[in-house]
């Protein structure tokens, strides 16, 4: 058993994702199956008039996984890429390999990496040049290359040294922005500060865009690095005037997809590059509760083209990817993007406890991924050029590491362990398996096959008093608001 739970003054975790022998956690087996009104477990007699409950139940059913797990990760940006630049060489190795490293570290699977630059850089840069190339004669990536690409290519190093047999690391590529004269309003931003234009894909720029991903993705290719999916632009219903963006509608990215997209990666040999839709809320004002994809889907063409859809935690209800789910049961459905923040959960608790509550949910409602945000942000939630430039102050993000650069201190934030509690022990070819939770208001639940076949759940426990747990033939004690991995679960759960 591993858990995490927020010291009493709530600034600092007293546990991080610390290993708990059995004599901590396993209850006798002598409970009558109620516990008291303090949530501890009621033995043997008791008072008649004492108030009791039901003991919250876990039932795992192994023989009915969901959907497989292709990795759990979040973005290593140019925000993220400079500041580990900037320590010492012993301290980014111990980083990295904490990181990435499946036996010594939590063992991240999965990056989603900015097409150009996203809201967090240290400044503008792109791949073209500023007047328009329809033929890209001008496109350059050596900006990806100097600046990003030897960190990725570090983490794939630092991944399979350490477990030869684990997958490669998985990479979802997704532009914010087409460059600025593929676009409408002739600006890398969503919206012209002054007119508010909004800037959409030029049609006459459809072929032209897709062959700038194409060629992007096999770059990546030619470096040695694992695409695994591409989206066409980040939240394509959140152009604004603050950062890169893009907007775009249902029949536009449909037909983006069906009749360039798919076309272009096919010509240039990445058929196995798997094209993501959507890649925004799970609700925003003009398509709530998933109508994008709805819409989308609509289109055979594109039905056929695409593996499925990528979501945001940022608005709306992870349910919806349930309801998408049950409608295109063979289609894919991957979290790209969570990121924690000081405009909601905060260190220490609140965010351990809320967000985790969150990414269980999103595990049962079919999410093959779970992606985070920036790895790393220093302690005011920068670099973040752009926010600085138009709304004049700092982001408010906060990434899985803090980095003080006055003094190279790193802080593990608690989006660090809410991820290290799945992706150290749910690596790739994991299976979510199908579970009931009883009685258990307050407590939040994932079941897992591992990819060794183990059985493990991941648990979160809102209550502000222990709660013990029954999970088959054994009861644990979890501890009041904390997040907990249980792992080994074979021999409790084993039916007669």
């Amino acid at each position: 058993m591993f858990t995490s739970y927020a010291n009493a003054d709530d600034t600092v975790l007293a546990a991080a994702l610390r290993e708990l022998p059995p004599t901590e956690f396993l209850l006798s087996d002598a409970s009558d199956g109620r516990v008291g009104g303090d949530g501890h477990d009621s033995r043997g007699g008791h008072d008649d008039h004492e108030e009791t409950q039901p003991m919250p139940t876990l039932t795992i059913f192994p023989s009915r996984p969901r959907q497989r797990i292709d990795g759990f990760g979040a973005s290593l940006t140019q925000a993220s890429a400079a500041l580990l630049a900037r320590l010492p060489a012993s301290v980014r190795r111990a980083v990295m390999t904490e990181l990435f490293s499946v036996d010594d570290g939590i063992g991240i699977s999965m990056l989603r990496q900015p097409i150009g630059p996203s809201d967090h850089v240290t400044r503008p840069y792109r791949f073209t040049r500023h007047r328009a190339d329809p033929r890209l004669g001008s496109l350059d990536f050596s900006p990806e290359t100097r600046m990003i690409i030897p960190w990725l290519k570090a983490a794939q190093s630092i991944r399979m040294a350490s477990d030869p047999s684990a997958a490669p690391l998985a990479i979802i590529v997704s532009p914010w922005s087409a460059p600025a004269w593929m676009k409408t309003n002739r600006s890398v931003l969503g919206r012209r500060p002054i007119m508010q234009l909004t800037g959409y894909l030029r049609p006459r720029m459809y072929a032209v865009y897709a062959e700038y991903l194409a060629r992007f993705i096999g770059h990546y290719r030619d470096a040695g690095l694992h695409v695994f999916g591409v989206t066409p632009t980040n939240e394509p219903d959140y152009p604004q005037s603050r950062w890169p963006s893009m907007a775009m509608t249902p029949a536009q990215q449909a037909r983006f997809i069906a009749d360039f997209l798919a076309p272009r990666l096919h010509a240039h040999g990445l058929d196995d590059v798997r094209i993501i839709c959507w890649d925004h809320n799970y609700s925003t004002d003009h398509y709530p509760d998933g109508r994008f994809v709805r819409e989308l889907y609509a289109w055979p063409c594109a039905l056929r083209a695409v593996a499925g859809s990528a979501w945001h935690h940022y608005g709306g209800a992870s349910r919806t990817m349930s309801d998408i789910h049950r409608i295109w049961p063979d289609k894919g459905i991957w979290v790209t993007e969570a990121s924690g923040g000081d405009w909601g959960p905060r260190n220490w608790d609140a965010a351990l406890v809320g967000t985790s509550a969150r990414v269980i949910a999103m595990l049962n409602n079919w999410a093959q991924s779970v992606v985070l945000w920036n790895i790393a942000l220093d302690e005011r939630g920068g670099p973040d050029y752009y926010y600085l430039r138009h709304d004049h102050r700092h982001s408010q993000n906060r990434g899985l590491l803090t980095i003080d650069m006055r003094n190279h201190a790193i802080t593990r934030n608690a989006d660090y362990y809410i991820l290290a509690h799945c992706a150290k022990f749910m690596q790739p070819s994991s299976f979510v398996l199908e579970h009931r939770l009883a009685h258990a208001d307050g407590l939040h639940a994932a079941a897992f096959r591992t990819a060794d076949g183990a059985i493990a759940a991941v648990v979160t426990n809102e209550r502000t008093t222990p709660t013990p747990l029954r999970i088959g033939t054994s009861t644990v004690q979890l501890p009041p608001r904390s997040l907990t991995t249980l792992t080994g679960l074979q021999p409790a759960i084993r039916t007669p």
